[in-house]
């Protein structure tokens, strides 16, 4: 064979190895891709969406299989509980808004239910009640001062001031009107946490907040305008039989409002008075729950704190009382060098405690700069959870 022919022979067989290399590596590339869609595909079967509401039950099924169904869940564990869990199903009742993952788990295959938890309508009762509240308040009264800010057509149940919770109850109000309220009547509202105006009322004159068990914060003050007469005509606030209110807080109210009963709220434990200049009776809860406490520039000739031994915030200054027992005997060392106390230089303070030379963090200010480089902690904001929109 001539040295021309074996080269062109070797030459062609290079060519043919060279080929055969090529396509069996697109070959294979084909097979990987086929093979990654066809995981893919099966991963999104393995994944299953489930919509349910506040307190419906539901039951969720697994795929057939001979194998033992494992039931697991990854997150949002809170939003929901486990009422009945068999082999290849498993019974949930929904308790809070949000989302939820539940696996199912046959081997060494998983089976994902992505679960949305929704809120619950608004219950028609309390629809209806509300705007008819509105229609009371509202209405009327901008009527009376002759315009025509709300009209019976009004979609009320949208405002941003109103907030309803995962059962289809008011959670909370805010009541941003200055002048169209004169009188507000809230115990048919039973459900309602929280309820107030952080922009003042001046037609406001009284407050019905009584029998309502699940009131939690109660506020009357304006974040944007110093004036002191906010709430000028406001002359009586009921919060009787509020059992689970927490925290009361207001602000500027006028001669008219001369005393405020909490001998029923057993669960205060944040307490906010400040600039009532007619407030003469004030009726403390006997339960020893009170943890921070405001009484600034009030008519009060006394302010008796000696059973509240939780006190770890206390600001007074501005009234008539000028004696002031704080009782400290249940309180650690630790307790004690953290508690803060601000009060004017006209007040005399005593700490009744057994642990001698161990104080309190106190400031004392004159009357003119009572607050001047004091940041104090803003019990409502601190203590309780509000919408964005306030």
């Amino acid at each position: 064979m001539s040295m021309r022919l074996k080269k062109l022979l070797a030459l062609s067989l290079s060519v043919s190895l060279v080929s055969t290399g090529i396509f069996v590596d697109v070959g294979m590339r084909s097979v990987t891709a086929a093979a990654s869609k066809t995981k893919q595909a099966k991963d999104k079967k393995n994944v299953k969406k489930v919509k349910v509401t506040v307190a419906q039950k539901k039951t969720i099924k697994a795929p057939k299989s001979e194998k033992k169904t494992v039931w697991s869940i990854v997150s949002g564990q809170q939003n929901i509980s486990v009422i009945k869990k068999d082999n290849g199903e498993i019974k949930i009742k929904a308790q809070k808004s949000g989302n939820v993952k539940l696996q199912a788990k046959q081997g060494k295959k998983k089976t994902i239910y992505n679960i949305t938890v929704k809120k619950q309508a608004p219950k028609k009762s309390e629809v209806k009640q509300l705007t008819k509240f509105y229609k009371e308040c509202f209405i009327k009264s901008s009527k009376e001062m002759g315009n025509n800010w709300y009209a019976d057509g009004d979609d009320f149940l949208h405002d941003k001031w109103i907030e309803w919770d995962d059962y289809g109850y008011i959670r909370g109000m805010s009541l941003e009107s200055t002048d169209t309220f004169t009188e507000i009547d809230l115990p048919r509202f039973k459900k309602i946490k929280y309820f107030g105006s952080f922009w003042g009322m001046s037609k406001l004159k009284k407050l019905d907040l009584g029998n309502n068990p699940t009131l939690e914060c109660v506020f009357l003050k304006n974040v944007d305008v110093e004036d002191d007469t906010i709430f000028e005509n406001l002359n009586e606030i009921n919060v009787s039989k509020c059992k689970n209110l927490r925290v009361i807080d207001i602000e500027q109210a006028g001669e008219k409002f001369t005393e405020l009963d909490l001998s029923s709220n057993d669960k205060l434990n944040s307490l906010g008075l400040e600039g009532l200049r007619g407030l003469k009776q004030l009726k403390m809860p006997e339960t020893d729950n009170l943890k921070e406490i405001v009484v600034k520039e009030t008519a009060l000739e006394s302010l008796a704190l000696e059973k509240y031994t939780k006190l770890d915030k206390v600001c007074v200054g501005g009234n008539q009382f000028n004696t002031l027992k704080i009782n400290m005997e249940q309180k650690t060392e630790k307790d004690i060098e953290n508690m803060y106390l601000l009060f004017d230089n006209n007040l005399k303070v005593e700490f009744i405690s057994s642990k001698s030379g161990i104080v309190p963090n106190i400031k004392r200010l004159d009357n003119h700069n009572l607050w001047a480089g004091i940041v104090f902690s803003n019990y409502v904001v601190t203590d309780y959870e509000i919408p964005e929109c306030w």
